[in-house]
């Protein structure tokens, strides 16, 4: 059996999103210590040994926060975070990607980090367009987690956009 794989498709705003990317903050945010907090929190809730902040920008995904994960940035093209950009409305769940048909063949499934367990939380600005995701992944596939777990991540999410929306007032105030 030949296993394919396809990268998220672009939303059709994709100009509008990546401009909100722009503006967002988090292309300058690597090494706050609150949202390094955040992550680890994160990855504690779901006992999982990676957990990041992921931005979908141009043609990456950029982790200004992870704990597990050595690359600061990977390919947008093999990003699980940039398919939850195509519904910002709930978070996208994959419980074992190596029988996923959405991902099974995608590169960071078949190799290192060998995914196989993501639950990625929608990173949303405030005009509504998707920014990336607050993600836990694991190398071991997953039961369905309890709705409590999935309500705590979310909350994790709006603090990851609350840090930076307060981080940029205050620069902006200073300057």
């Amino acid at each position: 059996m030949t296993i394919y794989y396809s990268p998220a498709r672009r939303p059709d705003d994709e100009d509008d999103r990546q401009r909100a990317v722009d503006a967002s903050g988090f292309l300058d945010v690597a090494g706050d210590p609150a949202l390094d907090a955040i992550v680890r929190e994160a990855a504690d809730l779901f006992g999982t040994p990676i957990a990041a902040i992921s931005i979908i920008d141009n043609e990456r995904q950029y982790f200004p926060a992870r704990v597990g994960l050595a690359a600061s940035e990977t390919p947008r093209a093999a990003s699980f975070c940039a398919h939850v950009m195509l519904d910002p409305s709930q978070p996208l769940l994959v419980t074992d990607a190596s029988i996923d048909e959405r991902f099974a063949g995608n590169p960071l499934v078949l190799s290192g980090p060998d995914i196989r367990f993501y639950l990625g939380m929608p990173l949303v600005a405030r005009n509504g367009q998707p920014l990336g995701a607050l993600c836990v992944i694991d190398n071991t596939a997953h039961d369905l987690p309890d709705q409590d777990r999935i309500d705590a991540l979310s909350a994790l999410a709006r603090k990851v956009m609350d840090r930076v929306r307060d981080r940029d007032r205050a620069l902006n105030q200073a300057g």
